[in-house]
């Protein structure tokens, strides 16, 4: 096998392709089943937050491969996820690209579970390509980020955005070969989830974080909870190119909020500044183009991308990397291939309609993308005192204004009983007038993949009722004005 010009190290052993997390409590039953009536499981290859996948072989060509991604219950039963699976459906069946990975079918109503057939592709994922690497020279880095930047326009044109580029999501073929590229997957597909689920440990600063993925790659309008467009994903480019050239990322951060903040206020460190001087400036130029804060100020396009990089490497990158046919156009396809699903009826979240006059509710829209969310809600949190005691998909419930010492009467009188339960229950602690705790439920569902509904509620607790209902819902109506400050705001 022939080596290219900077790479050094031992070739990786390559892998399959959409394998991801490896478990031990997964339908590997499913293995011999046969999806859509002729697409047949042939090995179980790992799942995601959304998906198990599947190696699997069509029953009429057993030489044809393809993956088959299972989605998961809890997942594919939420009627705003059968909107989202319709409209990505039907605009990625008539998306195919060379630099893509294709989809071939789709169905909500198969027996065996909603699922989605695409292209199977052997290789290397650009992941573990760094991993063994580290580094790419930046004629090798241009070689592979110009298939990506082709498909990126393809799909731009197409009104396509990713979202979620990252080196996990590029498959390289031909490794370490003169025809060595790159394919892209999971076009606009990665990262949905109808009802926001942020941990607890997110809210409160302490137990442990079970993270699915790292926002090492977000662009900063998406954290900023802005509009965000295809120049989202130019920016993540500018991620994935920093890292190909220097075996590291350019915001290095203790956590997850220092990351996020990163991306919004801190400028990517100078080659120079961290060791890398021998990378020239016209390429260097192209990386913190992309890397720019807000998106008027990066490249309009990928192929403006391309181009500035170009002439920084002094080889045309575009027509070197152009595939052998362009993306299909919208007309020449149809949808007849496609299962599409029954859309159910508006699925807006909703809160009981109380009978206590305490209780005030309000609904309201907010641009939330789910990395952002924890870091708002906590930022709030903080703000006001409060104290963060459930957090369950789409579900966040806060007290507000507790006394000292407070404890839950349940938790109190776990190990009591008969008159001993009566006595405890008289040492709930006493607050003053117009002092009595709040509890806040906000109820989330995402519209798509930015916006979500807030659905709020105040209520009091039911050991505390106020007695004074014009006080009460001022207090209530000025933790709501803070609420909305803190999910509203642009950064």
């Amino acid at each position: 096998m022939m080596r290219l010009p900077g790479l050094s190290g031992r070739i990786p052993k390559p892998s399959d392709s959409f394998a991801g997390r490896k478990s031990t409590n997964v339908p590997k039953s499913l293995v011999g089943s046969v999806f859509l009536k002729k697409y047949k499981a042939i090995r179980f290859l790992g799942e995601g937050s959304n998906a198990h996948v599947y190696l699997a072989q069509a029953t009429d060509d057993p030489e044809r491969l393809v993956v088959v991604k299972r989605i998961k219950d809890h997942v594919h039963q939420n009627p705003r996820f059968r909107q989202f699976f319709d409209n990505e459906v039907r605009s990625m069946s008539k998306f195919v690209h060379p630099y893509a990975v294709r989809l071939f079918d789709a169905s909500l109503t198969d027996p065996l579970g909603a699922c989605m057939v695409l292209d199977y592709i052997p290789g290397l994922t650009l992941e573990s390509v760094l991993a063994s690497h580290h580094r790419l020279s930046p004629e090798r880095m241009a070689r592979l980020i110009g298939p990506l930047c082709h498909a990126l326009e393809a799909a731009h044109k197409a009104g396509i955005v990713h979202r979620d580029l990252k080196p996990a999501n590029m498959m390289v073929q031909h490794f370490g070969t003169p025809e060595e590229t790159v394919r892209v997957m999971d076009f606009g597909f990665a990262g949905f989830v109808s009802k926001p689920h942020i941990q607890l440990a997110e809210l409160t600063g302490t137990g442990p974080i079970f993270a699915c993925g790292t926002p090492a790659y977000v662009s900063p309008e998406m954290v900023r909870g802005d509009a965000v467009d295809a120049r989202g994903d130019l920016y993540s480019v500018g991620v994935i190119m920093f890292e190909m050239l220097t075996g590291r990322l350019p915001f290095e951060c203790r956590t997850q909020e220092e990351l996020l903040a990163a991306h919004i206020q801190d400028p990517p460190p100078r080659f120079n500044r961290i060791g890398f001087r021998e990378i020239s400036a016209a390429v260097e130029g192209v990386v913190q183009t992309a890397l720019c804060k807000y998106p008027s100020e990066r490249h309009p396009n990928a192929r403006a991308l391309v181009d500035q990089l170009s002439r920084a490497v002094g080889f045309n990158i575009w027509e070197e990397t152009k595939p052998e046919f362009d993306a299909v156009p919208v007309e020449h396809r149809s949808d007849d291939d496609i299962v599409i699903c029954t859309l159910a009826d508006d699925d807006k979240p909703k809160v009981r309609e109380p009978a206590d006059k305490f209780v005030l509710s309000d609904r309201f829209e907010a641009m939330l993308p789910e990395r952002l969310a924890a870091v708002k809600l906590r930022g709030f949190i903080e703000d006001v005192n409060g104290l963060a005691v459930v957090s369950e998909p789409g579900l966040i419930r806060v007290r507000l204004e507790l006394p000292p010492g407070w404890r839950e009467p349940a938790q109190q009188n776990a190990s009591k009983s008969g008159l001993m339960n009566w006595f405890s229950s008289l040492r709930i602690p006493n607050v003053p007038k117009s002092k009595e705790p709040i509890e806040l439920d906000l109820l989330m569902k995402k519209i798509d993949a930015d916006r979500v509904v807030v659905q709020v509620a105040f209520r009091p607790l039911p050991w505390y009722l106020p007695d004074d209902l014009e006080y009460w819902n001022a207090r209530c109506e000025g933790y709501y004005a803070i609420l909305r400050r803190y999910l509203m705001a642009a950064s």
